[in-house]
């Protein structure tokens, strides 16, 4: 059998092109009984070779031939992370159609609109819980063909279960089909569409974001050239797979490298999938990695005496190691010793305890990552990663590479991008990882992609060695009644860096000052009430967590200029959540819902 290879620049190159599709089958022809995934059941972890994942690939791709789905059709995916979600989108890319990934936390009108919008002819749900959502509407759907439930029996003509549409695609049934399968697969081009991502809709209704068969070979050839990956490493796949980052770790690197995957059975028991799987690869928004500092000092906490000493003296010392290496300063055989040392008393078995003992690299991105973060990583051995884009340049345009990482920055251009800022600081970027714009949307693409940039609608700089920073959201820049021009991220990062606040929107837009909106931890908040005698009724209203919100407030505005300082704010009693819309799936806040819905609060901190 063979498999096409383009011969086209994917990274500006004249390097031989292959698809994703193309390399998944490679690998599995190379790697063949070597697992290429494991899902967790109540035995333990249970492991699917690569040649059986490439059995089970192709088997998907005939029974979506059988049902009807022609080459740029859309297969839209409702669906936690599990094999099947990744058994249909390479099957899907392999045959021509177009992947499209709905969030598991989505409304019922959002997956109304996606299925509409995407002209979906397919869609994979998970049970009939996300399918009640949808009983009274079925009929606005006019392309769609067929639902496949991943758990439960069909309600009607139109629905099958897993096993009833795998079953139209044995081989031993399906020879004309099998033809079929090869000859999509080997006409694949390099700018048909691979897969569609729908962005998280903070300003609006969700745009389809097409990233082609080049920008996926683009992207994952220009992360190979800053991150060493093999099939030894492992990958926890537990963020949604409708987000373009987890899609890159989770099915199109690899595909490429060759490493496990590991399904999170649930979000909830990620802490302990990390421990049994110990991941040698982990992406995770910055609210992961803060949950996880959040863990690690809980745990500090109860330490006292010459114990706490020691911890504090090993994370302290291990921190100072790698901020010397990172600023490329020599460290020195005093240090390296004390480094050594603290590791073997200390450091390895906390990274034991959380199950990062084995990391190769970890990565973060999605949103902003507090300083205090990273540096408190440091100390745990562990250089978190910053990787920066946008679901339309395939979520990475800039990372912080192993070589090359500066605290603060977002890194530097992958390989084949090209990164400016514009006359008003918006962060531009150019390369072949760039979408090939939205789905039936001409006018918004043209409004981002301008003579081959991407406008990103961030602002930032770029220092004198390269790397880039970014500062904020040219959207959410706060015009004071002064007219001094702010940036809330910045604000809004450090806030976040107090226990107590879980979230924060930094407002003053034609005001005279700026306040805040505060969203606290809630274990955080018991803990705070527990120890202060006072019930969770009673803690609200308390003069103690006033004095502890004015302080946090306080070493914010200790940090930054007289214009920027914060000089009033309310609490959100009831905290922001996804199901409220203030929230998007990946935990990064939505402004325009939390002030639809918390306007009254804003109006209060201006009225009195």
């Amino acid at each position: 059998m063979s498999y096409s290879e383009y011969s086209g620049a994917a990274s500006g190159s004249e390097d031989t092109f292959t698809s994703i599709p193309v390399a998944f089958m490679k690998t599995s022809e190379r790697l063949g009984a070597q697992a290429a995934y494991c899902v967790r059941t109540d035995a333990g972890w249970e492991p699917t070779s690569w040649a059986e994942y490439a059995r089970q690939v192709c088997q998907a791709a005939r029974a979506l031939i059988a049902i009807g789905v022609r080459a740029g059709d859309t297969i839209c995916i409702l669906s936690y992370n599990r094999p099947e979600w990744t058994i249909t989108d390479i099957a899907a890319m392999m045959i021509g159609a177009s992947p499209t990934g709905i969030y598991w936390t989505a409304s019922p009108d959002e997956i109304r609109y996606i299925l509409r919008h995407s002209e979906g002819r397919v869609l994979i749900a998970e049970d009939e819980q996300q399918l009640d959502q949808l009983k009274e509407h079925r009929g606005e759907f006019v392309h769609l063909r067929c639902v496949v439930k991943l758990n439960g029996k069909p309600n009607d003509e139109k629905e099958l279960d897993w096993d009833s549409f795998m079953a139209l695609g044995r081989a031993e049934k399906a020879a004309d089909l099998e033809e079929e399968r090869i000859r999509r697969l080997n006409a694949l081009l390099p700018e048909d569409i691979a897969v569609q991502i729908y962005t998280s809709g903070t300003t609006g209704k969700p745009k389809a974001v097409q990233l082609s068969h080049r920008a996926l070979r683009a992207e994952s050839d220009g992360l190979t050239h800053v991150q060493r990956m093999t099939s030894d490493d492992r990958y926890l796949s537990y963020l949604p797979l409708a987000h373009v980052a987890e899609q890159v770790g989770t099915i199109v690197q690899s595909c490429d490298h060759g490493y496990c995957v590991y399904f999170a059975r649930s979000i909830a028991e990620v802490p302990e999938h990390l421990k049994e799987v110990r991941p040698s690869i982990l992406f995770g928004v910055p609210r992961v990695y803060e949950k996880m500092m959040d863990k690690v000092q809980e745990r500090l906490a109860t330490v006292t005496g010459a114990k706490r000493k020691l911890a504090d003296w090993s994370l302290t010392t291990v921190r100072q190691w790698h901020e010397r290496k990172l600023e490329k300063q020599r460290t020195g055989p005093l240090l390296d010793l004390k480094a050594r040392l603290a590791r073997k008393l200390v450091v390895d078995k906390v990274k034991r305890q959380i199950g990062l003992d084995k990391q190769n690299i970890i990565i973060s991105g999605g949103a902003p990552l507090p300083l205090e973060v990273q540096k408190f990583f440091l100390g745990l051995d562990v250089v978190l990663r910053i990787v920066y884009g946008q679901s339309e340049s395939c979520g990475g345009t800039t990372f912080n590479s192993p070589d090359e990482t500066r605290l603060g920055s977002v890194g530097k251009p992958i390989y084949g991008m090209e990164v400016k800022i514009a006359e008003d600081g918006e962060i531009l970027a150019r390369g072949p990882a760039n979408f090939s714009g939205y789905s039936h949307d001409p006018e918004a693409t043209d409004e981002v992609l301008v003579d081959g940039w991407l406008r990103t609608g961030d602002i930032g700089y770029i220092d004198e060695d390269g790397f880039v920073y970014v500062t904020g959201r040219k959207r959410d820049i706060i015009v004071t009644s002064g007219g001094k021009n702010i940036a809330p991220a910045k604000l809004e990062q450090l806030l976040g860096a107090d226990p107590l606040i879980e979230y924060s929107v930094v407002v003053g837009n034609n005001r005279n000052y700026l306040g805040a909106l505060l969203s606290l931890e809630p274990q955080a908040l018991a803990d705070f009430a527990q120890a202060h005698g006072l019930s969770m009724e009673e803690v609200w209203e308390s003069a103690q967590l006033k004095v502890a919100l004015d302080k946090a407030i306080a070493v914010v505005n200790a940090k930054v200029a007289r214009a920027e300082q914060i000089r009033d704010f309310r609490v959100i009693r009831e905290g922001l959540s996804i199901n409220a819309g203030e929230l998007t799936a990946t935990l990064k806040v939505r402004r325009a819902g939390v002030l639809d819905k918390h306007g009254s609060l804003v109006n209060q901190m201006y009225s009195s």
